[in-house]
């Protein structure tokens, strides 16, 4: 989480002012979206610190406006697993925002603020090797964005990293934020 200062256009920078992160892909295609996505960087995040080897399964569901989301992590301290599941809705089915709600018992008002919860826009994906997922959130004068790069591997060639890089410069979204994600002894969780 950052301490920034809001710019007359609303917009947040590295120098505290709203960036203005914009997402490039071509046609959005639920379909091909759909699957096994292995986490690969990140940017820091305290309720992450402890995970490894995470993954994502996304099944979209039958009249497509939805996924069904499973998400599995390694404990890096006790080595345990853990699974969390939750819906991603599309905001709109021609573009790549999802408004993502984990399952819990907890009443509504106090479920829409568990942590994971709320939009993730994908920024780009070509479907076969990466994916960028980005996800905003102010509170006040406090600002937090996370930026995941999801592989359909747990980890990119070298020539995948290099064009992911170019097109991270290209968001307006600086790689040197990225923290590569621990892969030691990781299982199978889907």
């Amino acid at each position: 989480m950052r301490f920034r200062q809001r710019s007359k256009s609303g917009k947040m920078s590295e120098k505290g002012d709203y960036e203005d992160i914009r997402p490039k892909r071509g046609r959005w295609c639920n379909t091909q979206f759909e699957g096994q996505w292995y986490e690969v960087e990140k940017t820091f995040y305290m309720m992450e610190m402890t995970a490894s080897c995470t993954s994502f399964n996304f099944t979209l569901s039958p009249d497509g406006t939805s996924y069904k989301v499973h998400i599995g992590t390694k404990n890096r301290i006790t080595g345990n697993p853990n699974i969390f599941s939750g819906t991603a809705t599309l905001v709109s089915k021609s573009k790549s925002v999802l408004n993502y709600q984990a399952e819990s018992r907890l009443p509504g008002l106090f479920s829409r603020m568990i942590p994971t919860t709320g939009l993730y826009h994908i920024m780009y994906s070509d479907y076969h090797n990466y994916t960028i997922l980005w996800s905003c959130t102010s509170f006040g004068l406090f600002h937090t964005d996370i930026i995941w790069v999801l592989g359909r591997e747990r980890d990119l060639t070298a020539i995948s990293r290099a064009e992911l890089y170019n097109l991270l410069y290209e968001l307006n979204i600086n790689p040197d934020r990225l923290i590569l994600t621990k892969h030691e002894k990781c299982e199978e969780f889907f």
